[in-house]
């Protein structure tokens, strides 16, 4: 079975919504008598956005209004043409006249691709090459395609992004085919096309910002038909495929000195033939997924116990309509008992890394409602300029940021900026603080890592450090009531904080104590827990003989093992209590604890 650990969050059940309107800003700061600062000058191509975002008032309602992203979209081909077409059309060189001559008899697809490259993650000039590719070996596919087309342009104008599995052929000592490092942009496009009417289904519709994750693929067209051959009756559910790769113990025993890979070819049928460790599970599922195309990514993480994991992750997808996805992002190894809250992937469009959680969020933001989640970047992408251009006053940025969440409530740019605001003291009003945290808490109640991301900054301005102590114990609470110890013990050692300023070290201790009580097998955050306790109990009467109770109580709630191995985790987290309780001349106690963990390193 798949499993989805974070799906069905509910939302946070302390926080009460206190007004669905606009958010409201503060009155501007008496002006002083220093003269403004000079406007920066635009140049043409910046005019045009700036014209078209504030027409002839402070903002234009036709860039802001619900369900006119084609004006927005237009409007911003225009700009990004401006400003980016020179270093296009050089790069294109004698194709370039060309290439933006069909381009401007199919507006569908200039559209779809200029606003889709982003100069924060993409190369224009890079990526406009990528695209002439696909244009010259076949027009009318691209016209047909311009999502497609438009994802493999964003993918592979960086050499870094695609999925690199050579990792995985170099640890198992084996063998890399021949021409994995030629598979390229033309290659992934052109697969996709050829097989359409064999892998027809929803994932051919998908907007582009899925298709990134199908197209990212280094993997031989004659192994991806292998694939394709052997799992296509199992598309749905396709991250099952996981469990069908044997579990090479020997290699896990040997710490990969010794594989069943080794001299074998790294290909996925010799996968499945041979077996692996969970990198090779995770590999080989993604890179199926990816051959039926199935957006799949191989994820890693930590496990409570410390050990480092990897599973697959992968989109299913029930239905796609210009309106909307309907999809669920599945996980297949992810192991509920080893509690991997938070995964790590490469972004196939930066090649940097990212989280599944904010994968999720981002997937879900567009598949939810893709033209107004486009048309809310395009707003987000305008705002450094528009607010620099035109010296936007606090209360105007927020106008701008207020528009931005009516057009789309969820985004997340929207969201950090108005954070920012409040973090660096431009927005001070303490209620309207406290409101925001709220409705972030609604919209993202689905994804907590998102808003807990954004809690601290707004509350910025709320100075009542008992409010703030309560707030944080909300959250602590309710992020234990979820299973996220991880959020819970952030939320928990910044309550401490609090706690500790006002010289209430007993309830900082007690809360510390709470909270590892729930997961004292929480092995990435108990030993920060614990050594927090340590600190506190330093200012509280009698704090050693409570610790010393404290680490006698909890250390038998620690599971010893993971699986057939000894926990590192319980063997750190007893050394750790061995070295306080000697320092705090428990002899007696540290010599009970230390033939606890001569049993621990014994297996017994």
């Amino acid at each position: 079975m798949s499993t989805r650990p974070w799906a069905g969050l509910l939302t946070l059940g302390f926080f009460v919504l206190v007004g669905s309107g606009p958010i409201s800003a503060q009155p501007e700061p008496p002006k002083t008598g220093t003269a403004p600062l000079e406007a920066p000058k635009a140049d043409d191509a910046d005019r045009l956005l700036i014209d078209f975002v504030t027409g002839p008032g402070t903002f234009s309602e036709k860039a802001f209004t619900k369900g006119e992203y084609k004006h927005a979209r237009t409007a911003f081909t225009k700009y990004f043409e401006a400003k980016h077409g020179p270093a296009m059309r050089s790069a294109l060189g004698a194709d370039a006249d060309s290439l933006f001559a069909w381009l401007d008899k199919n507006r569908e697809v200039k559209e779809t691709l200029l606003t889709a490259i982003d100069p924060a993650f993409d190369d224009p000039g890079k990526a406009i090459r990528v695209f002439r590719e696909l244009w010259q070996a076949d027009p009318e596919a691209v016209r047909k395609s311009d999502e497609l087309a438009t994802a493999v342009s964003v993918v592979w104008d960086d050499p870094r992004a695609p999925y690199d599995y050579r990792g995985h052929q170099v640890r198992t000592r084996s063998v890399l085919p021949d021409g994995v490092m030629k598979v390229g942009a033309l290659d992934n496009f052109k697969y996709v096309l050829d097989r359409q009417s064999r892998l027809k289904g929803p994932q051919t519709q998908l907007p582009w910002e899925f298709l990134v994750h199908v197209v990212n693929n280094r993997t031989p067209v004659a192994e991806r038909d292998w694939a394709v051959g052997k799992y296509l009756p199992r598309r749905s559910g396709i991250g099952t495929v996981y469990k069908d790769i044997v579990y090479d113990t020997e290699m896990l025993r040997t710490q990969s000195r010794v594989c069943k890979l080794n001299d074998k070819p790294y290909t996925l049928e010799s996968i499945l033939k041979h077996g692996g460790v969970c990198a090779m599970q995770a590999d080989f599922a993604a890179r199926v997924g990816k051959s039926l195309l199935v957006p799949a990514e191989y994820v890693g993480g930590e496990a409570n116990s410390g050990v480092l994991h990897a599973w697959v992750m992968w989109v299913e997808v029930k239905a796609v309509q210009k309106e909307a996805v309907t999809f669920t992002l599945e996980s297949f190894g992810r192991y509920q008992g080893d509690h991997y809250y938070v995964g790590t992937l490469r972004d196939p469009r930066s090649g940097k890394q990212t989280t599944d959680r904010e994968l999720e969020r981002r997937l879900t933001a567009v598949g939810n409602a893709p033209l107004s989640s486009r048309h809310a970047d395009l707003l987000m992408r305008a705002f450094p300029l528009v607010r620099d251009a035109k010296q936007l006053t606090t209360k105007q940025q927020l106008a701008y940021l207020n528009k931005v969440l009516a057009v789309y409530p969820m985004s997340g740019e929207a969201w950090l900026e108005l954070a920012a605001l409040h973090r660096d003291g431009k927005l001070t009003d303490a209620q309207e603080a406290t409101r925001l945290v709220n409705q972030a808490a609604t919209v993202f109640a689905k994804f907590p890592d998102f808003s807990w991301q954004l809690v601290d900054e707004l509350l910025t301005p709320q100075k009542d450090k008992q409010y703030r102590t309560q707030m944080f114990l909300k959250l602590a609470t309710a992020y234990e009531n979820l299973g996220r110890p991880d959020l819970a013990c952030e939320a928990r050692l910044m309550l401490v904080d609090y706690q500790t300023d006002a010289k209430e070290h007993k309830k900082a201790f007690d809360g510390l104590a709470l909270t590892v009580r729930k997961f004292p097998d929480e092995g990435r955050y108990v030993p920060r827990m614990v050594t927090r306790m340590q600190e506190v109990s330093k200012d509280i009467k009698g704090g050693d003989a409570l610790m010393t109770k404290f680490w006698l109580e909890i250390l038998p709630k620690v599971p010893p093992r993971r699986g057939d191995e000894v926990s590192a985790y319980c063997v750190k987290l007893h050394e750790q209590a061995v070295a306080y309780l000697k320092e705090a001349n428990r002899s007696k106690e540290a010599a009970q604890v230390e033939q606890s963990l001569a049993k621990v390193k014994g297996g017994k």
